[in-house]
Protein backbone atom coordinates (compact mmCIF):
# COMPACT_ATOMS: atom_id res chain seq x y z
CA UNK A 1 0.00 0.00 0.00
CA UNK A 2 2.61 2.54 1.07
CA UNK A 3 5.02 1.63 -1.71
CA UNK A 4 2.30 2.01 -4.35
CA UNK A 5 1.18 5.31 -2.83
CA UNK A 6 4.75 6.61 -3.00
CA UNK A 7 5.22 5.44 -6.59
CA UNK A 8 1.98 7.13 -7.64
CA UNK A 9 3.35 10.45 -6.39
CA UNK A 10 1.45 11.05 -3.16
CA UNK A 11 2.39 14.25 -1.38
CA UNK A 12 4.82 14.16 1.50
CA UNK A 13 2.01 15.20 3.85
CA UNK A 14 -0.02 12.19 2.73
CA UNK A 15 2.92 9.82 3.16
CA UNK A 16 3.66 11.18 6.63
CA UNK A 17 -0.01 10.89 7.61
CA UNK A 18 -0.14 7.25 6.46
CA UNK A 19 3.10 6.53 8.33
CA UNK A 20 1.70 8.14 11.47
CA UNK A 21 -1.54 6.13 11.39
CA UNK A 22 -0.02 2.87 10.15
CA UNK A 23 3.63 2.81 11.28
CA UNK A 24 3.88 -0.94 10.74
CA UNK A 25 3.76 -0.36 7.00
CA UNK A 26 7.23 1.22 7.16
CA UNK A 27 8.67 -2.15 8.18
CA UNK A 28 6.84 -4.16 5.51
CA UNK A 29 8.76 -5.58 2.55
CA UNK A 30 6.94 -5.14 -0.73
CA UNK A 31 7.59 -6.24 -4.28
CA UNK A 32 11.17 -7.19 -5.09
CA UNK A 33 12.01 -7.17 -1.37
CA UNK A 34 11.81 -3.39 -1.09
CA UNK A 35 10.86 -1.50 2.03
CA UNK A 36 9.12 1.89 1.82
CA UNK A 37 12.49 3.59 2.41
CA UNK A 38 13.80 2.02 -0.83
CA UNK A 39 10.82 3.36 -2.76
CA UNK A 40 10.99 6.74 -1.03
CA UNK A 41 14.64 7.09 -2.07
CA UNK A 42 13.81 6.10 -5.64
CA UNK A 43 10.79 8.36 -6.06
CA UNK A 44 11.88 11.62 -4.48
CA UNK A 45 10.10 11.51 -1.12
CA UNK A 46 10.98 14.10 1.50
CA UNK A 47 13.80 13.78 3.96
CA UNK A 48 11.15 13.92 6.72
CA UNK A 49 9.44 10.82 5.40
CA UNK A 50 12.72 8.95 4.92
CA UNK A 51 13.78 9.96 8.44
CA UNK A 52 10.48 8.57 9.76
CA UNK A 53 11.07 5.28 7.90
CA UNK A 54 14.55 4.68 9.27
CA UNK A 55 13.78 6.03 12.74
CA UNK A 56 10.99 3.52 13.27
CA UNK A 57 12.77 0.71 11.42
CA UNK A 58 16.53 1.40 11.55
CA UNK A 59 17.51 -1.88 9.91
CA UNK A 60 15.74 -0.84 6.71
CA UNK A 61 18.46 1.79 6.12
CA UNK A 62 20.86 -1.07 5.30
CA UNK A 63 18.33 -3.54 3.91
CA UNK A 64 19.05 -4.98 0.50
CA UNK A 65 16.28 -5.68 -1.98
CA UNK A 66 16.20 -8.76 -4.21
CA UNK A 67 18.85 -7.17 -6.47
CA UNK A 68 21.13 -6.35 -3.54
CA UNK A 69 20.37 -2.63 -3.61
CA UNK A 70 20.14 -0.57 -0.44
CA UNK A 71 18.31 2.75 -0.01
CA UNK A 72 21.69 4.37 -0.75
CA UNK A 73 21.66 2.79 -4.22
CA UNK A 74 18.15 4.05 -4.94
CA UNK A 75 18.98 7.53 -3.66
CA UNK A 76 22.01 7.83 -5.92
CA UNK A 77 20.40 6.18 -8.93
CA UNK A 78 16.89 7.57 -9.07
CA UNK A 79 16.07 10.23 -6.48
CA UNK A 80 16.62 13.25 -8.73
CA UNK A 81 14.44 11.71 -11.46
CA UNK A 82 11.71 10.93 -8.94
CA UNK A 83 11.53 14.38 -7.37
CA UNK A 84 8.23 16.15 -7.78
CA UNK A 85 7.88 18.95 -10.27
CA UNK A 86 7.18 21.51 -7.53
CA UNK A 87 10.95 21.81 -7.16
CA UNK A 88 10.99 23.10 -10.76
CA UNK A 89 13.91 20.80 -11.55
CA UNK A 90 16.21 23.00 -9.46
CA UNK A 91 19.20 20.69 -9.44
CA UNK A 92 20.77 22.47 -6.45
CA UNK A 93 17.61 22.12 -4.33
CA UNK A 94 17.31 18.45 -5.26
CA UNK A 95 20.96 17.87 -4.40
CA UNK A 96 20.52 19.56 -1.00
CA UNK A 97 17.58 17.24 -0.29
CA UNK A 98 19.65 14.27 -1.41
CA UNK A 99 22.52 15.33 0.84
CA UNK A 100 20.18 15.53 3.85
CA UNK A 101 18.84 12.07 3.04
CA UNK A 102 22.34 10.71 2.51
CA UNK A 103 23.29 11.84 6.03
CA UNK A 104 20.08 10.37 7.48
CA UNK A 105 20.89 6.97 5.96
CA UNK A 106 24.58 7.18 6.81
CA UNK A 107 23.90 7.91 10.48
CA UNK A 108 21.64 4.84 10.71
CA UNK A 109 23.69 2.44 8.60
CA UNK A 110 27.15 3.74 7.64
CA UNK A 111 28.49 0.38 6.47
CA UNK A 112 25.64 0.00 3.97
CA UNK A 113 27.21 2.71 1.82
CA UNK A 114 29.96 0.33 0.70
CA UNK A 115 27.66 -2.50 -0.38
CA UNK A 116 27.68 -3.41 -4.05
CA UNK A 117 24.47 -4.66 -5.61
CA UNK A 118 24.23 -8.07 -7.30
CA UNK A 119 25.64 -6.54 -10.48
CA UNK A 120 28.75 -5.27 -8.69
CA UNK A 121 27.67 -1.62 -8.80
CA UNK A 122 28.23 0.63 -5.80
CA UNK A 123 26.57 3.90 -4.81
CA UNK A 124 29.35 6.08 -6.20
CA UNK A 125 28.94 4.46 -9.62
CA UNK A 126 25.19 5.07 -9.50
CA UNK A 127 25.77 8.72 -8.59
CA UNK A 128 28.22 9.08 -11.48
CA UNK A 129 25.71 7.52 -13.89
CA UNK A 130 23.03 9.90 -12.60
CA UNK A 131 25.33 12.84 -13.37
CA UNK A 132 25.46 14.13 -9.81
CA UNK A 133 27.76 17.04 -9.02
CA UNK A 134 31.35 16.48 -8.01
CA UNK A 135 30.52 17.91 -4.57
CA UNK A 136 27.99 15.13 -4.01
CA UNK A 137 30.34 12.50 -5.45
CA UNK A 138 33.16 13.65 -3.15
CA UNK A 139 30.84 13.46 -0.14
CA UNK A 140 29.96 9.89 -1.08
CA UNK A 141 33.63 9.03 -1.55
CA UNK A 142 34.50 10.56 1.85
CA UNK A 143 31.76 8.52 3.52
CA UNK A 144 32.95 5.35 1.79
CA UNK A 145 36.55 6.08 2.83
CA UNK A 146 35.47 6.59 6.46
CA UNK A 147 33.74 3.23 6.52
CA UNK A 148 36.75 1.47 4.99
CA UNK A 149 39.07 3.20 7.47
CA UNK A 150 36.83 2.23 10.38
CA UNK A 151 36.68 -1.37 9.16
CA UNK A 152 40.47 -1.49 8.81
CA UNK A 153 40.91 -0.17 12.37
CA UNK A 154 38.46 -2.76 13.70
CA UNK A 155 40.28 -5.53 11.86
CA UNK A 156 43.67 -4.37 13.17
CA UNK A 157 42.25 -4.16 16.70
CA UNK A 158 40.86 -7.71 16.45
CA UNK A 159 44.27 -8.98 15.31
CA UNK A 160 45.96 -7.14 18.18
CA UNK A 161 43.53 -8.59 20.72
CA UNK A 162 44.00 -12.06 19.27
CA UNK A 163 47.79 -11.73 19.49
CA UNK A 164 47.55 -10.52 23.10
CA UNK A 165 45.29 -13.42 23.97
CA UNK A 166 47.77 -15.89 22.48
CA UNK A 167 50.62 -14.27 24.43
CA UNK A 168 48.64 -14.44 27.66
CA UNK A 169 47.87 -18.10 27.07
CA UNK A 170 51.54 -18.77 26.36
CA UNK A 171 52.58 -16.90 29.53
CA UNK A 172 50.03 -18.83 31.58
CA UNK A 173 51.33 -22.09 30.19
CA UNK A 174 54.95 -21.16 30.93
CA UNK A 175 54.11 -20.14 34.53
CA UNK A 176 52.32 -23.43 35.06
CA UNK A 177 55.46 -25.28 33.96
CA UNK A 178 57.65 -23.57 36.58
Amino acid sequence: LLNDTTIKGASDATLLRIAEHFPGLLGHRGDHGRFPVHIACAYGASSDFIYKCVSLYPLTAAAQDDDGRTPFHFLCKSYAKGCDTSMSCDKNAIERRMTRILWILYRKAPSAIIIEDKHGVDVVEYALEADMSMTFIRLLQDMVARVHESNAKKKANRKLMQARSQLQQKDSFCMACE
